[in-house]
């Protein structure tokens, strides 16, 4: 079956659960873990397959972040609860002991993580990723609130509304942004849907986008080559309290991503060389005073899981292009990047030993039901 977009008239939820979470109960077998996830904003949804044997359609969430190959990890319950849509329903879902928050994308899912952050506040679950914190990660706001770091560099960065080209034009000209810039939709991702525009005479281009009132960034372009004239584009992953890198990816064009090995790192072993020892020890890499910054960084973040992507500028700053947990690290190979696939295997195993460690602690240290995580 072709993947097409479906809308959902009803598939949200209120704000209470059954029993407050608060109040004490007999523990269970097992802890009890709430999958919180959000409809967007569009109040559509990607219907992904038909499942025979579920009787039911498989939808892919937009906006929520894909954290585990098997969400249902073992000596954990399960329950889930989808906020946002066009008409709430109640929720009723049984006590849990913790809930982990999938809702990534302040920009695509916003009403979805209001909804959520009423509904852990109100029933006081204890919650990894909370939704005021993921609310905080959007472009612009990561710029307002972390961007006066030491050592740390994110481009100033707008939010607006265009209903014309004039409209950006009008803000260059009034000196709220400098040339060069990047324009992109709010929500965007994977390097899509972007535009340079280095000066005024290419505001023609932004003809390309529908200028209708939605939401869009601008974003003070940084010129980040290294001193071979290429790009060095970074990932870590923070994943309680610990930071991991994920990738290197290196190449002559300033928009880098996944698909940008297939350009030079591909067939270039050096180059394939250059990410492993970034894999094997980043921290000599990057150097400790900057690998320290970057823990400092995702630390200030108040999340307990979400990536980061950045370069080390000629001037030794770290420039910041998002941190936030809207990154899909969940697979463990790649087909043009095979050599990696080990150290994604362990970032499977460290986000496993989080959630196993939130179970522990929600129970109580040493309790059995917490020793009964496997």
């Amino acid at each position: 079956m072709s993947k097409k977009t479906h809308v959902l008239p009803s598939l949200s939820y209120s704000l209470k659960q059954t029993t407050p979470a608060k109040q004490a109960r007999t523990p269970a077998k097992r802890p009890v873990m709430l999958h919180i996830k959000g409809v967007p904003d569009s109040n559509s949804i990607l219907v992904q397959h038909f499942d025979p044997e579920l009787g039911a359609f498989v939808y892919a969430y937009n906006g929520n972040l894909s954290m585990l190959a098997d969400e249902h990890l073992e000596g954990l319950e399960h329950h889930p609860l989808v906020l946002g849509g066009a008409s709430p329903k109640r929720a009723e879902i049984p006590r849990v002991d913790f809930a982990f928050n999938y809702i990534s994308d302040p920009d695509l899912s916003s009403k979805a993580l209001e909804a959520a952050i009423e509904f852990v506040d109100s029933n006081g679950i204890p919650c990894l990723n909370h939704p005021a914190k993921v609310k905080q990660t959007s472009r612009d706001r990561l710029y307002q609130n972390l961007g006066h770091m030491d050592g740390i560099v994110i481009p100033k960065t707008l939010r607006v509304a265009p209903h014309y080209s004039s409209d950006i034009q009008e803000i260059i000209e009034r000196g709220d942004i400098s040339l060069p810039i990047i324009v992109r939709p709010a929500g965007g991702h994977d390097g899509l849907d972007m535009l340079l525009l280095k000066s005024l005479d290419d505001i023609p281009k932004l003809e390309c986008f529908a200028l209708d009132g939605r939401d869009y960034y601008l974003i003070e372009f940084h010129d980040y080559r290294s001193n071979d004239a290429l790009n060095r584009k970074y990932r870590c992953l923070w994943i309680n309290g610990k930071l991991y890198a994920r990738h290197l990816i290196i190449d002559k064009e300033w928009n880098i991503h996944g698909r940008n090995r297939k350009n030079l790192m591909q067939h270039d072993k050096t180059l394939q060389q250059e990410d492993v020892a970034f894999l094997e020890d980043p921290e000599t890499v990057l150097g400790t005073g900057r690998w320290n910054l970057l823990s400092k960084f995702c630390k200030s973040t108040g999340l307990d899981y979400c990536g980061i992507d950045f370069a080390v500028k000629q001037t030794g700053e770290i420039l910041v292009f998002e941190a936030n947990p809207a990154m899909n690290t969940s697979k463990t190979k790649s087909d043009n990047a095979a050599y990696i696939g080990k150290y994604w295997l362990e970032h499977e195993k460290v986000k496993i030993q989080m959630l196993k460690e939130m179970a522990k602690r929600v129970q109580g240290a040493g309790d059995s039901v917490g020793n009964n995580i496997q």
